[in-house]
């Protein structure tokens, strides 16, 4: 509670602990404080999941860092956190405080650069597909076409999330791929009455990789009646989805009932450039299509925060995940 009360003096305001409690501008409050290291979105969901209220205290998490999606978490459980890289939230009745700490010092510099751009979604993928590897920006950038320069700035803001560790230049995960997964784009999914299998004979086996359910089975997952589902690719580029929206235009886009979801097919332009697959199922005679590698099946099953996170979960595809 001692740093906790050195944060708000930080802030301009008089701050006090007091016999477990705080003392903030003479309002007197009594948070109840949950202790973490790195906790993960999930985890923090999961905290907040398993608290019942009883006590009526307000809540405060403590930890080293705290990542935007975590405090989106928090924030609408309202609850406070106390992040040690710089960053003070406390919600009680009386007091309401939210705001980055001033000062110098790793804990106190202005709001790191958004790592999350293309090439940003990019790294974190290659990272999580070498977790064991060092993310540099040489080997990087050679994995993922992109430049060694480019490559090099965006690790360095992966480094100043925490999400890349400073020395070891090694993935913190689950964490990365928690925070990866709440910024990875599903939404513009384009509807074609057609199967897959005609869909590839229009386009070319190049052109289409299926991230779906199947996919996701194909790397390990355990997921039940994926036969009964509608197929689901990432084409290459927008181009490639007007041809195959021009392949199917004078077909029926309504469906008929529940039996035709064999013949019918999702798609949408990759969310990324460089796009990993798993290599253990090329295209073949009956298979005309690319497969992708799994950690990209897992970023899209785990955008479904209900049943897809349960998928993923129980997959155990993330290293350091829950099993």
């Amino acid at each position: 509670m001692v740093e906790v009360a050195a944060a708000v003096v930080a802030l301009g305001l008089a701050g006090e602990a007091h016999e477990g409690a705080l003392l903030v501008d003479g309002n007197r409050i009594r948070p109840r404080v949950v202790a973490r290291a790195h906790p993960s979105p999930a985890d923090l969901a999961d905290l907040v999941g398993g608290d019942d209220g009883a006590s009526g205290e307000p809540t405060l998490v403590v930890a080293d860092r705290i990542s935007e999606a975590g405090r989106d978490v928090l924030r609408r459980a309202g609850w406070g956190w106390f992040d040690r890289r710089g960053h003070l939230r406390l919600w009680a009745p009386g007091t309401r405080i939210e705001s980055p700490l001033p000062g110098d010092g790793a804990a106190s510099r202005s709001t790191p650069a958004d790592p999350w751009t293309t090439v940003g979604l990019e790294i974190a993928v290659a990272a999580m597909c070498a977790p064991d590897e060092p993310v540099t920006a040489r080997r990087v950038a050679r994995e993922i076409g992109r430049s060694v320069g480019a490559t090099h700035e965006l690790i360095g803001r992966f480094i100043e999330v925490g999400l890349v560790g400073p020395k070891t230049r090694r993935p913190l995960l689950p964490e990365l791929f928690d925070e990866t997964a709440a910024r990875w784009p599903d939404d513009g999914w384009t509807h074609l009455s057609t199967s897959l299998a005609e869909l590839a004979a229009r386009l070319g086996a190049e052109e289409l990789v299926r991230v779906d359910e199947r996919a996701a089975t194909l790397g390990g997952a355990q997921i039940a009646a994926v036969g009964d589902l509608p197929a689901r690719c990432y084409v290459r580029s927008a181009a490639a989805l007007r041809r195959a929206r021009a392949a199917t235009a004078g077909e029926r886009s309504e469906g008929g009932g529940p039996g035709d979801e064999s013949e019918r097919t999702w798609v949408r332009v990759a969310p990324v450039r460089w796009l990993p697959l798993n290599d253990e199922h090329p295209p073949d005679a009956e298979h005309p299509w690319l497969v992708a590698h799994p950690i990209v099946c897992a970023l899209r099953l785990a955008a479904d925060p209900a049943r897809g996170r349960e998928i993923v979960d129980a997959w155990g595809i993330v290293p350091g995940g829950r099993r």
